[in-house]
């Protein structure tokens, strides 16, 4: 045989004067459980699956939110026209969410009998449509657009240069 022997031991039972010897009473201590942090997860699991990912959204709403911003900024004029632009683009954003959850839903769920764990998909198309929406929101300043027109003639210029040499 190979192997670790085994040896068979037998607890060691006390008298029963020495039993009341070792009774030592000790005091209870209660341990509650602590409040949730508001930053810690969520409970629920349903509302878990739907928050996991949230950043990517925010990050493209933050793009957006400052595109919007330098856009607005840079015509001027009053903040009602461009802020119906910018509520318009958030709705759509979140039918965008909407849908990719609900596509998420047909295809994993119905089709594949699969489960959802989490929303980051729907998240991360969320946030590069706000992240894309914010970039034309930033493109179409004229600060942009005359910094791009100087550039192409800055360009011409170099290339009529060159063509001299």
């Amino acid at each position: 045989m190979y192997g670790r022997a085994k040896v068979p031991t037998t607890p060691r039972v006390p008298d029963p004067e020495e039993a009341d010897a070792l009774v030592v009473e000790r005091p209870v201590v209660v341990v509650r459980p602590s409040k949730p942090i508001s930053w810690q997860r969520a409970s629920r699991a349903s509302l878990r699956s739907l928050t996991d990912g949230w950043g990517l959204s925010f990050t493209g709403f933050l793009i957006a939110f400052s595109g919007w911003g330098v856009w607005a900024a840079a015509g001027r004029g009053s903040i009602a026209s461009p802020l119906t632009g910018l509520v318009f683009m958030l709705l759509v954003a979140v039918g965008v969410f909407a849908l990719c959850r609900l596509l998420g839903y047909v295809v994993l769920t119905q089709m594949l009998n699969r489960r959802r764990l989490h929303a980051r998909w729907a998240h991360l198309a969320t946030g590069l449509f706000l992240t894309l929406g914010g970039i034309s929101y930033f493109a179409k300043t004229r600060l942009v657009i005359s910094t791009d027109e100087w550039i192409q003639g800055l360009w011409e210029w170099v290339n009529s240069l060159w063509e001299r040499i």
